[in-house]
């Protein structure tokens, strides 16, 4: 969204940009993980009540297959959101450029490009999110993992029946957050997570400034 506002505002202004559009996504770039936060919360509040007399093996055991239906249900997702942003963009290029003609819509050909990019990406240079958002936000279990997963992927899904674009790792952050915070509110490094946010903050108007100086060179 940077990159768009960034050379939108050297090509055309700021009548160019439409800027109901822009505020709900940065409203939900703070709603997003607060939503997400929450929904863990209530989830791992949920879950360990029921699974209060369990033996902590047995509750592990559940929740390591558990953990199947709600990363799945994650990455679902996670490919109705980021994959429709992506995919949005090539389209709009595409039919400004006049490749489409007179009508909107997504080729085929885009679709699984965007969907096969973004697997691939995870694929191969995720770990390092996988590890931050794992192990240095809050130490997390199988039924902590399971919890995380489902908040996140609720946010998804509602945020995507709505058309907001928001972002995976920012749905995450908040359920790890959530969960974490349930054992004890130390049991969560604030420190990473505040990391975390200002990297959030700074995105939007960083990618904004490279695109507008690069379309500003470019033309």
């Amino acid at each position: 969204m940077g990159g768009l506002i960034g050379a939108a505002l050297v090509k055309a202004g700021l009548s160019s940009l439409v800027w109901k559009g822009i505020l709900t996504t940065i409203a939900f770039i703070f709603i997003s993980p607060l939503l997400g936060l929450l929904l863990g919360l209530l989830l791992g509040t949920a879950v360990h009540w029921i699974c209060r007399k369990k033996a902590p093996a047995q509750v592990d055991f559940i929740f390591r297959k558990g953990q199947l239906v709600s990363a799945a249900l994650y990455s679902l997702g996670h490919g109705g959101n980021d994959a429709q942003k992506t995919m949005g963009i090539i389209a709009g290029l595409l039919f400004s450029a006049g490749l489409l003609g007179d009508k909107f819509y997504i080729p085929f050909w885009v679709v699984v490009s965007c969907n096969g990019a973004i697997a691939l990406g995870t694929m191969c240079g995720g770990w390092r999110i996988v590890k931050t958002m794992g192990q240095k936000v809050a130490k997390l279990k199988p039924v902590d993992g399971f919890c995380a997963e489902s908040g996140a992927a609720i946010s998804l899904f509602l945020a995507s029946a709505l058309g907001i674009p928001v972002s995976t790792t920012h749905t995450i952050t908040g359920s790890i957050m959530g969960v974490g915070s349930l054992r004890r509110l130390t049991a969560v490094r604030w420190g990473v997570a505040g990391q975390i946010v200002w990297a959030w903050t700074l995105t939007i108007p960083c990618s904004a400034a490279i695109s507008a100086i690069t379309y500003a060179v470019c033309t």
